[in-house]
């Protein structure tokens, strides 16, 4: 007998058969193969007065779980396939043998332990997530598929990646023996953006280009809002600028909410909630620029933010310990990550851009103020969405702020690889104007369920590898 059989009988899901058992009269008697995981057993005591009347079990698949009355009980957690009968809406009857699928050899499951492939088997709001962040999914897509964004394909390995400074990246290499003289061995990366690829697909013509794919960030600290592999949407726009992202970021966000947002009683949508505050995602969203923020959240005024010694004192001031080598960037990111992220998007999602030009190496600076940079960040409950920028095309400029990157990734220690040369020589071929995003998908799959953990929308966090 075949311990593992290569094909089931299974004429009926246990949801389906449910359903059409629901609408017969009682000794009708409608016959199906059900196949699934033992999740349960009962067995009958005729010792005890108060318990069970007839031995059986639980069986499970995906639309749902039976009882399954019969004498001879199977294995828990055993994979299964039986004949049933349904005798009245709530007693179904095993006809013949059970037929074993699979086995199993330790059922355990742990809600806290166990890996989320396991506990979905027992946690049906887990499933019921990672089934819902497979819908959003569908729905990112359509969204944009019908706005007239081709769905594009890029590496994920690459040799060169970003030079973003404050990022470390996963290295490895690529090898081939094509004869006895002659090997090939490449040091590769793992992207942590497809944005050089697929500014080269603007260059090529596309002009509305959107995709989802994984990006790889290595030093990530564990937390519920980081995964060291995670998924990110980017989209660009050419003949645009971050204000038409600002608006399709908006209108992203507002469509997938509309789809899958909580409903009262009255079928009225509720609020996000996230992190214990309420936000109306359907409002119209806050615009507010950075220096702004500093002053709405921090009380730090428009001369202290241009004065770096000013911004130190302040810093200093408020008992923040910073060294004396720290940097205009480094005073920032003491009073923004501590003082103003947790307050932006409070009740309605705020949308905080113009950061100063050193934080936006790939971004055209402002027209009317050269200090700053068309860049913006979404915020949902002091929770940051998304990265944008009007694109920065002019390869001179870019080059020279990519080497400068590179300094600064030499001065903090990090890996060190050349500027991508062949993202140079696409913008000298001319990238027309444009605006794109990166946006954490992840993170909006946690804000539409309701989710604080990033690791319950994964199917494979990194703690369960």
């Amino acid at each position: 007998m075949d311990k593992f059989p290569g094909r089931s009988g299974r004429t009926r899901l246990i949801g389906e058969f449910l359903a059409e058992s629901s609408g017969n009269a009682p000794g009708q008697g409608l016959q199906a193969v059900l196949a699934g995981r033992v999740i349960g057993l009962l067995e009958k005591d005729g010792t005890n007065p108060a318990s069970v009347e007839e031995s059986g079990f639980w069986l499970q698949d995906v639309s749902g779980k039976v009882f399954i009355v019969c004498d001879e009980l199977p294995q828990v957690g055993f994979l299964i396939e039986v004949a049933v009968t349904a005798m009245t809406v709530d007693r179904v009857e095993l006809v013949g043998e059970v037929k074993v699928l699979a086995g199993c050899d330790d059922f355990f499951v742990s809600l806290q332990t166990s890996p989320n492939y396991k506990r979905m088997l027992i946690d049906h709001s887990m499933r019921d997530q990672l089934i819902g962040r497979t819908r959003i999914m569908a729905a990112i897509r359509e969204f944009f598929l019908s706005r007239d964004f081709i769905d594009v394909d890029t590496p994920e390995l690459v040799r060169l990646p970003g030079m973003e400074p404050y990022l470390d990246v996963f290295q490895t290499s690529f090898e081939a023996d094509f004869s006895a003289e002659k090997q090939l061995k490449e040091q590769m990366f793992l992207i942590t953006s497809p944005e050089y690829a697929m500014k080269k697909l603007l260059v090529g013509g596309l002009e509305r280009i959107f995709q989802i794919t994984k990006a790889f960030r290595n030093k990530e600290t564990f937390s519920e809002r980081h995964n060291p592999e995670f998924t990110i949407l980017e989209w660009y726009r050419s003949y645009a600028s971050y204000l038409e992202i600002m608006d399709d970021t908006e209108e992203l966000v507002k469509y997938l909410w509309e789809k899958f947002g909580k409903r009262d009683a009255s079928g009225a949508l509720q609020r996000v909630v996230y992190a214990g505050k309420e936000v109306d995602v359907m409002a119209k969203w806050e615009r507010l620029r950075v220096i702004d923020a500093f002053a709405k959240h921090a009380g730090i005024d428009a001369a202290t933010f241009g004065d770096e010694a000013a911004m130190r004192a302040v810093v200093k001031a408020r008992g923040y310990a910073v060294s004396d080598a720290a940097n205009f960037d480094d005073l920032f990111y003491t009073i923004f990550l501590n003082e103003i992220e947790p307050r932006l998007g409070e009740t309605v999602p705020t949308i905080l851009y113009d950061y100063p030009v050193s934080m936006a190496a790939l971004s055209k600076r402002c027209e009317g103020d050269e200090r700053f940079a068309e860049r913006f960040e979404a915020y949902i409950g002091g929770l940051e969405l998304c990265n944008a920028f009007t694109e920065l095309n002019d390869p001179i400029e870019q080059e020279k702020r990519l080497r400068q990157e590179r300094e600064e990734r030499a001065a903090a220690g990090k890996l060190l690889y050349n500027v991508d040369e062949t993202f140079i020589d696409a913008l000298k071929f001319g990238m027309p104007p444009a605006g794109g995003t990166a946006l954490g998908v992840d993170r909006l799959i946690m804000l539409i369920l309701g989710v604080s953990d990033i690791r319950d929308v994964l199917f494979f966090p990194h703690r369960d590898l």
